[in-house]
């Protein structure tokens, strides 16, 4: 009977030893994720206050429709200091405004940034960026996420059409083309 009791004690120790185990390396392997996360967040938060930086989004995000692949076709949103230069491709349903025959139903804006925000979430690991632009008689409003592995999520607002969103990535030093 002492044998059973001990054996059983023994796994006990065994099964504790084993939890600690994996405690101690899955704590060890955060520590180092999280100084590289730092890193990357700290670079971000460098590159978004310098306000020279492009976004060249990869997908595209319809209300109520499917993922578009936007690879080859051009799209960018450029942040050149004071002003921005926005270029982006639309799906979706316009409710009012636009032209009759228009060839171009994408989102376009060039000009100084208006209403800037930028918000520093350390503890998501996110920077959020809001602005606001006018496309002759449509008020956009615009909400873009970075996250330190430089990707990108924008969401438009229009008065005149549908929500959109849009996934890609962020380069630095807009101003050198």
């Amino acid at each position: 009977m002492n044998i059973v009791q001990y054996n059983l004690l023994d796994y006990k120790v065994l099964k504790y030893l084993a939890a600690l185990f994996v405690i101690m390396v899955l704590t060890g392997c955060g520590g180092a994720n999280t100084q590289v996360n730092s890193k990357n967040y700290n670079e971000l938060q460098e590159l978004i206050s310098s306000k020279e930086f492009e976004v060249e989004h990869h997908w595209a995000f319809p209300n109520g429709g499917g993922n578009i692949n936007l690879i080859g076709n051009p799209n960018s949103i450029k942040f050149m200091s004071d002003s921005i230069d926005i270029y982006l491709p639309y799906f979706g349903v316009r409710h009012t405004g636009g032209t009759y025959g228009g060839t171009d139903g994408g989102i376009k804006y060039k000009g100084l940034v208006k209403n800037l925000e930028i918000e520093e979430n350390t503890r998501k690991g996110n920077i959020e960026v809001k602005f606001e632009a006018k496309q002759n008689n449509e008020n956009l409003d615009f909400r873009m996420t970075f996250f330190p592995n430089n990707k990108v999520r924008t969401n438009v607002i229009s008065s005149q059409r549908t929500t959109i969103s849009y996934e890609g990535r962020i380069n630095g030093n807009a101003g050198e083309d």
